[in-house]
């Protein structure tokens, strides 16, 4: 996995839309290829379909019950799919996007844990949420990476940088103790 291209969120989003246009127009089996065929005589396009449910989903993000269940599952349920079919590949290779997900996920939920009570009064919480695990589960914006990459990884090289101070210190201090004893 490279470092993230010239590409912006614009051209993300549009790269994604045409992904999702493909999968759409795509044959999934009979009953799906009949229900878009009687779409298609009423005149209704299927993304205008997707698009819809997408509203109903926001919606219900601000306005339902079990938003936050939702939510998570939104972070959690194509992802972990995604993560099983890459394992059973043989490459290895492919398997860094999906660890790299999974890394920046549980620093997201560390951070949510303590921030949530206070952001779940905003309505739009779990919308902005939501979007937020798409933006870095899709493949196509590669934001896990992004994050990674400017925040993760120079926060645990801070880290590391500090604990061996701190053990080397202590190593060191621990040596002088054995030689006077």
């Amino acid at each position: 996995m490279g470092a993230k291209n010239d590409r912006n969120l614009k051209d993300d989003i549009k790269l994604a839309n045409g992904d999702l246009l493909n999968f759409l127009y795509a044959s999934h089996g009979r009953l799906y290829d009949a229900m878009c065929q009687n779409l298609e005589k009423t005149g209704v396009k299927r993304e205008q379909v997707s698009y819809g449910l997408f509203v109903l989903l926001g919606l219900y993000l601000v306005f339902g019950a079990r938003a936050q269940f939702v939510c998570n599952l939104i972070g959690f349920v194509y992802p972990a799919y995604a993560t099983v079919k890459t394992i059973r590949t043989e490459a290895k290779d492919d398997d860094t996007q999906w660890l790299i997900y999974w890394t920046v996920f549980a620093f997201f939920s560390l951070i949510d844990f303590f921030t949530g009570a206070f952001l779940k009064w905003f309505p739009v919480y779990y919308v902005v949420k939501a979007i937020f695990l798409i933006h870095l589960s899709l493949p196509q914006t590669q934001g896990a990476l992004y994050l990674y990459n400017k925040i993760i990884d120079p926060a645990i090289t801070l880290f590391d940088k500090c604990l061996n101070v701190r053990l080397s210190g202590e190593s060191a201090e621990a040596m002088g103790k054995a030689k006077d004893a």
